[in-house]
């Protein structure tokens, strides 16, 4: 496997960086569910669990963790596109070979050894795979049960993606985070792992309700994006007609 190596030098860097990439290619970054970050307990590992459409998901777990949760992020990372993106162990991220029982295992365990530190978030996608938002069934790998039969006291936390346009010439990232679960024990696997996708699938469709209702009250804007092409235009035109 590919351990993470963070450099307290590129990360400060990259996370200016990460933040000027989703000002220019988004409209707005929108977050939902940020009360339940606040009763987090520091102290006990916390590891969010989501769906993976598509390659911003974990710039913008990145960005979450530093300018929202202000908390020290790793991220489990697929080995094949770890290899292509070394960069990204610089950030916190490390590899996982689903194919492989063994490589997989020492992922969990090097996973776990890093959680046992206060004040430390891992970004997990059990899925393995980027899958379309409406794919169903999920099909959880049992990575994150492992976890929680390590470290007997969990903060789990489901957090679902998706990306929309809605009036603007650049797309919208709307992330959705559900209420933390304190597992302490695993008497099944394949109940817990099912629990979880039945909690981000329901999180994964109210998320979907409310973009396609234009329910948006509930988002809090945590990035606003460049101004769009038809944003500009619009203020010209009005400037003209004035």
């Amino acid at each position: 496997m590919i351990e993470a190596r963070k450099n307290r030098v590129i990360e400060p860097v990259f996370a200016a960086i990460n933040r000027t990439m989703l000002r220019k290619h988004f409209a707005g970054v929108h977050v939902s569910g940020l009360e339940h970050l606040v009763g987090l307990d520091r102290s006990l590992p916390m590891v969010f669990y989501g769906n993976h459409s598509c390659w911003w998901d974990g710039l913008i777990e990145f960005f979450l963790s530093k300018e929202v949760l202000r908390v020290d992020q790793y991220l489990m990372m697929d080995e094949k596109q770890m290899a292509k993106y070394k960069f990204f162990r610089w950030i916190g991220a490390f590899s996982v070979n689903r194919e492989n029982g063994r490589e997989a295992y020492l992922s969990v365990q090097y996973a776990v050894s890093l959680l046992r530190q206060p004040n430390r978030v891992l970004w997990i996608y059990p899925q393995g795979v980027m899958r379309p938002n409406d794919a169903r069934p999920l099909r959880f790998y049992a990575g994150t049960a492992h976890i929680v039969e390590s470290l007997r006291r969990v903060q789990l936390i489901p957090i679902a993606h998706r990306y929309e346009f809605i009036m603007h010439q650049r797309p919208e990232a709307f992330v959705s985070i559900g209420p933390a679960e304190v597992v302490e024990t695993v008497d099944s696997r394949e109940r817990l792992i099912k629990r979880l996708e039945t909690n981000l699938i329901r999180l994964l469709d109210e998320l979907k309700q409310n973009i396609t209702s234009q329910q948006l009250e509930q988002f809090s804007t945590v990035l606003a994006g460049k101004r769009s092409t038809n944003e500009a235009y619009d203020r010209f035109k009005f400037v003209g007609d004035a």
